[in-house]
Parts: structure tokens; sequence; C-alpha cells
């Protein structure tokens, strides 16, 4: 059986003189052709005025790429880019939301709903959500060639082993066979897509306001939320969030999207509408079986953090305490647990990877470099984002006990865990 894959896809599609045309960019204008062409065929369908569906491709494309960028900037790198606002408009370097997307969508379509089309919101939104999910899934393909957001470490067969910081100077090899989380978000979305769309033409769901509209949301944030388990974080200070970001910005869609649902489905029961029995009963099934088949990666991930747990909580004798190599810097610290002042549990696990409160936060340390304090050690491991290389320092102190001192975001940053002590 296959063990894993190697994905070694070139994130760049095209070269054209100086400038580089990447799959991710190519993809998302792909995305938005695809949701322009089946909006359009709604809207001729709604027999709404000639013109109406060029004014919205303008407003959903700059609502989208202004949402997901700010929405990046301020709820993924907030203290960076305060004090860097001008670099928000670096849309060049990377960095965009879904959820931000999500929120400029959302606040346009407001204006869109009452000033151009002169419909309700949720009118406008039923309609919308089902280009939004032929685009999200497009723009999820994007990010498996750009080699992004995927997830844990796992031993499946179809898990995929991504090339680290493919696009700088810094690649220095592949990730461990993990979760290509990617492929399970496009797929949730055609999935969604494909609920929605029957929804619109083969059923009278668009007559019943929000109920297609609250399909979408729980088919793509309720399949998010879960999918948050397995997924690596995208910064560092999620690893020590109960809920990281992802699954705080879902949980508002999430709970609108059941609130809306229960309303049609209490509707049906109160009012004896065949029509709304009909709408409801697929989507109501749709949502059950998909939450069902997304708690399995959930408790797939527990297990594995369960058996992770289970490590040696003694202390590290050390012996000297400076002249160490790669070898024995790492043996002294593997299987050892410590507690930042923070509360935060930090460990390098078997597999010479960082994992703070169970979730793993580092690709395996390359290499140990000693300063020139005595007894401290950097050890150098590749970030989870293509974006970042991390250093930790560990100063091995004479009492025979490896204190952690301090670990660095990719910018030089002090991050939340300092000053660890051994758990007893």
């Amino acid at each position: 059986m296959l063990g894993f894959i190697t994905w070694t896809v070139d994130p760049v599609l095209l070269n054209i003189g100086p400038l580089s045309v990447r799959w991710y960019g190519a993809l998302w204008a792909l995305g938005l052709l695809l949701g322009y062409y089946v909006e359009s065929k709604i809207y001729d369908h709604e027999k709404l005025p000639e013109g109406t569906m060029d004014k919205l491709f303008l407003v959903m494309v700059l609502s989208t790429i202004i949402g997901a960028r700010v929405g990046h900037c301020f709820c993924y790198e907030t203290q960076y880019f305060l004090e860097h606002p001008l670099e928000v408009l670096y849309v060049w370097r990377g960095g965009l939301s879904s959820h931000g997307g999500a929120f400029g969508i959302l606040l346009s379509l407001f204006f869109f709903a009452r000033f151009v089309v002169k419909k309700s919101y949720i009118w406008v939104l039923d309609r919308i959500v089902i280009a939004v999910a032929i685009c999200g899934a497009s723009i999820r393909c994007g990010n498996l060639f750009n080699h992004e957001i995927y997830g844990d470490p796992t031993n499946v067969p179809w898990a995929f082993s991504f090339m680290l910081h493919p696009l700088t100077q810094h690649t220095t090899g592949f990730s461990e066979p993990s979760h290509p989380t990617q492929i399970y978000e496009m797929i949730y979305c055609l999935v969604t897509f494909a609920v929605i769309f029957f929804l619109y033409w083969k059923t009278k769901a668009a007559k019943f306001s929000g109920l297609i509209f609250s399909v979408f949301l729980l088919g793509v944030f309720l399949s998010r939320y879960f999918l948050e388990f397995i997924k690596r974080p995208q910064e560092d200070f999620e690893s020590s969030m109960l809920l990281n970001v992802g699954q705080l910005l879902s949980l508002p869609f999430v709970i609108a999207g059941v609130g809306i649902m229960a309303y049609w489905i209490y509707q049906h029961f109160h009012e004896k509408n065949a029509s709304v029995a009909t709408s409801c009963a697929p989507a109501a099934l749709f949502v059950v079986v998909l939450a069902i088949l997304m708690l399995i990666p959930a408790f797939n991930r527990q297990a594995e953090l369960k058996a992770e747990a289970t490590i040696e909580k003694t202390e590290v004798a050390v012996n000297p305490t400076v002249g160490l190599n790669d070898e024995q810097v790492l043996s002294l610290l593997t299987g050892k647990q410590f507690r930042s002042d923070a509360g935060n549990i930090w460990m390098i696990n078997q597999r010479n990877c960082m994992v703070v409160n169970g979730k793993r936060i580092s690709e395996p340390i390359t290499k140990v470099f000693e300063s020139s304090t005595p007894g401290c050690y950097y050890l150098n491991a590749d970030g989870l984002y293509p974006k970042s290389v991390h250093r930790y320092m560990v100063t091995i102190i004479p009492d025979g006990k490896s204190v952690l001192l301090n670990l660095k975001d990719p910018r030089g940053n002090y991050a939340e865990l300092s000053s660890p002590f051994l758990v007893k």
C-alpha cells in the first residue's frame, strides 16, 4: 500500500519575463469566473435587469479580496499590522483569510441588495452562496498548489509530504506526511455546492428565505470547525488556544445556520407545509451526515494526542553543560515535559518536533547551534507556514535541569512561552 504522496508541484504556473503567474492566483481567478457563470444563470432565471450581474461581480471581487486581506492581517497577525498598517496593502506577500472574505461579502451584499437589486438581503444571500461554494473549492485547490495550510502528521495512505518554503531560498526539504486538509476542504465545498444547487433548481427551497443560506453556512463552516482539529496552526499563538482562530470565527456562522434551519423545521411542523418538508428534509439530512463525517477526524486527532501525551516526566541530567552536539542536546530534551509561566505545556516529541499543549508547532529540529553564552543552544526548526523559520533558544543550566528561555516568532518578537520549568 502507498505510504504517502510526495507533493512536488511547483507553485509557479508559468513565468512571463520578470513576472510569475502562480497556481494560487490562477485558481482564485478560475473560482471567480466559475462563480460568475453560475450566478449569471441564476440571475437570468430570476429575470433581473441586464447589467445587474456585472455590478454584482465587481462588488464580489473587491469585497472578497479586501475582506480576506484585512481579516488575515487583524485576526492572525494583529500586533504586527497595527505597527505596520501600510503593509496591509502588500497583498503580493500573501495572507488571505476565508473568514475575512466572508465578512467582506456579507457587508457589501447588504448595500448591493438595498441599492442595486432592491431585494431583501436574505434573498441575495440565498443565491450568492451557490457561487461562493464553487469559488471556495477552487481557492482551496490553490492552497494545495501553494504547499500551505495543511494538516497534522498522519499515517493514512493518502497523506501528503509538502515542500517547505517552496518559493524562497529557505527551501529545506519536505514536511512529515500530513493530512491534505486543502483537499478535504475542497471536497466539502464541492459537496455543499452540489446540495444547494440541487435545492435551488429542483426544489422550492428558494421560496423559504434563508434556507439555502443556512445549508451553505453549515456545510462550509461546520466542516471547517471540525477540520481545524487536524490542521496545523497558521500562527504560533494558536497553539495555546482551546479553539483556534479559524474555529472561533466559524462559530457565529454555524450558530446562524443552525438558527435559520431550526426556524424552517419548526415552520414545517407548525404549518404542516409539504413544500417546506420537501426542501428541509434533504437539507437537514445533508447537515447531519456531514457533521457525523467531520467528527471522525476530530476523534482521530484526540486519539493521536492521547497517545503522544504518554511521555516521561523526569529531570534532565546534564553533564557537561557546554560543548554538547546536536544528538546530545536533543536526547536531553526529547520526551521531557515543561510548563511555562503562562501555563502552557511544552515538549519535544519522539520525532524531534516542538509540541505545545498537545499541538505540534514545528517540523523536526534540523540543527542545534551553540551560542556564545555557556550552555546556551539554538534549536532550528522549519515553521508550519511557508513564510517563516523559527528559532528556539534553550539554556542548559548548572543545576542539572534544562530550561527553555524563550520562543521567537518569525519576526523576532518573543512569544508567550518563556521561562518554563520541568514538570515533576
